[in-house]
């Protein structure tokens, strides 16, 4: 009785097949479940270490009065608005509006901050800004023209940080321009 063989085309389709899956893993990714184009009166963003510094989703869509409420996965993240009030020298919000900051939330503590000022806000964890982990808010249907937050980051940035908001302007500006007709 001979063994069963397994033929080189089947080894490498299955060798493929895991390769696309866990790329697959790798690429659902917080930017892919942003919920653009839908905008929300509530969002919950959870703040974790799960799988690497993050919040989930990192971008959010809200209506103008719509809340964002932050909740700690794990001791130790906050969430800080980047602005020379609160975290940073530049401000990546709407000019005049009021930046926050939650200060430290232990496991299962949660932050909510109402936004009624449409446009483009970024905020970041500051224990764990140096492993990129930041996030956006998109308020209603503001121009891309004009958002801070839509411009290059540039300056104080940890390389990590300045890599992920750099993305996220990106893929929000994009949208945000397509959806005013734009290209």
């Amino acid at each position: 009785m001979s063994e069963p063989r397994v033929s080189r085309r089947t080894v490498l389709a299955s060798g493929g097949a895991v390769l696309a899956f866990g790329v697959a893993g790798c690429l659902g990714n917080d930017e892919d479940e942003s919920g653009l184009g839908n905008p929300e009166p509530y969002v919950e963003v959870r703040a974790t270490s799960e799988g690497g510094d993050r919040f989930d989703p990192a971008i959010v869509h809200l209506v103008r009065g719509g809340t964002v409420e932050w909740i700690a996965d794990e001791d130790g993240h906050d969430v800080v608005a980047y602005h020379p009030d609160t975290h940073g020298s530049r401000s990546r919000m709407p000019a005049g509006t009021e930046p926050w900051a939650s200060g430290p939330l232990q496991e299962g503590e949660s932050f909510d901050h109402e936004f009624e000022t449409e446009g483009v806000y970024d905020y970041a964890c500051t224990r764990h800004e140096d492993s990129g982990m930041t996030g956006t808010v998109v308020v209603a249907w503001p121009e891309p023209e004009g958002q801070s937050a839509l411009e290059p980051p540039e300056g104080e940035y940890p390389d990590a940080a300045a890599d992920s908001i750099d993305r996220r302007r990106r893929r929000v500006r994009e949208f945000l321009e397509e959806e005013h007709g734009r290209e």
